[in-house]
């Protein structure tokens, strides 16, 4: 029987596209926690390559705006989308954003960069947010100490549920009368996010004693200790979405509740008793204005009628 020789067949190189991407992925994870991570290697690897690729693209000067708008219309129609089904205008935007942020980048480092996509217009999404008196019933159903702080810290912090379950006593400052916590959240970022005074004397005697019953530095643990290491482990996100759930349906409040939407309805809250906009941005953690104006503008028509009442009649 003839002997057949295996032949070696090298991989094609890289694009000078793709080594860009990787490049910039590289640059992102310096700044960047995981999941931000996988959103830019999403957009890019999995969504602006192979379409670079269908078209013969293989360096960022040949993307031209008709290109990139393309592109949209690309993933808006199906055609572009590797499910070949159309995608939300939500989804989109939040794909181009991604490129659009990347050729920006590139531009910077030196890059010929000539196009830039158009965003598709998104209509104005309402916020279905929890009043103060829901988010009372989500804390009074909840039947341990642990899960009342989880919902009430949520609610009057605004922090994300990440900042929550990274908490440890380290992270609780008092300076006179004025208690605060440090929120670590995306990208190695801190802020210090105000609490009511009530609260923090709370959340540090729940802390004392959680450190007594566990070796983990973390206030939220786990009600049971992992079979696999015989300790009380942090508490995942996973638990608490399902302890939500949970809540929801003891207290009666039939719409979708989730830790998000607590942030969501502090931020409501914040604005619709008068706080200032600026000062609602440094305790979200927001980067800009930006940010508050696309999420928060579900404040409703009565909302701007009783602020425009106030500042008429006042002397």
């Amino acid at each position: 029987m003839a002997t057949r020789k295996l032949s070696i067949i090298e991989a094609a190189p890289a694009s000078a596209l793709t080594r860009l991407i990787a490049d910039y992925l590289q640059d992102r994870r310096v700044n960047c926690s995981p999941k931000p991570i996988r959103i830019y290697r999403d957009a890019l690897e999995e969504v602006l390559l192979p379409f670079c690729a269908n078209r013969g693209v293989e360096s960022i000067d040949q993307l031209t705006d008709r290109q990139l708008n393309d592109l949209t219309v690309s993933l808006l129609d199906g055609s572009g989308s590797r499910s070949g089904r159309a995608l939300s205008k939500y989804s989109v935007h939040s794909y181009i954003r991604v490129v659009n942020a990347f050729l920006a980048w590139a531009r910077r480092d030196g890059e010929t960069v000539t196009g830039k996509a158009k965003l598709p217009t998104l209509g104005r999404r309402v916020l279905d947010v929890l009043s103060r008196e829901e988010i009372q019933a989500l804390e009074d159903a909840a039947a341990t100490e642990r899960d009342k702080l989880i919902v009430r810290v949520l609610a009057d912090t605004g922090m994300r549920l990440g900042g929550l379950l990274g908490l440890t006593l380290a992270d609780m400052h008092q300076d006179g009368r004025t208690f605060s916590l440090r929120v670590h959240e995306k990208g190695d970022k801190q802020r210090l996010v105000p609490v009511k005074p009530e609260l923090y004397r709370r959340l540090r005697r729940f802390a004392e004693k959680t450190r007594r019953d566990a070796d983990s530095d973390r206030i939220f643990l786990a009600h049971r200790k992992s079979p696999r290491t015989g300790q009380y482990e942090p508490l995942e996100g996973s638990g608490v979405d399902q302890l939500f759930r949970n809540l929801a349906e003891l207290a009666g409040i039939h719409k979708r509740v989730y830790p998000h939407l607590l942030r969501h309805s502090f931020a409501t809250h914040f604005l619709r008793r008068g706080g200032n906009p600026l000062l609602l941005q440094q305790i979200l953690g927001h980067d800009s204005l930006a940010m508050i104006t696309m999420n928060y503008s579900h404040l409703t028509i009565s909302d701007a009628h009783a602020e425009t009442m106030r500042i008429l009649t006042e002397d």
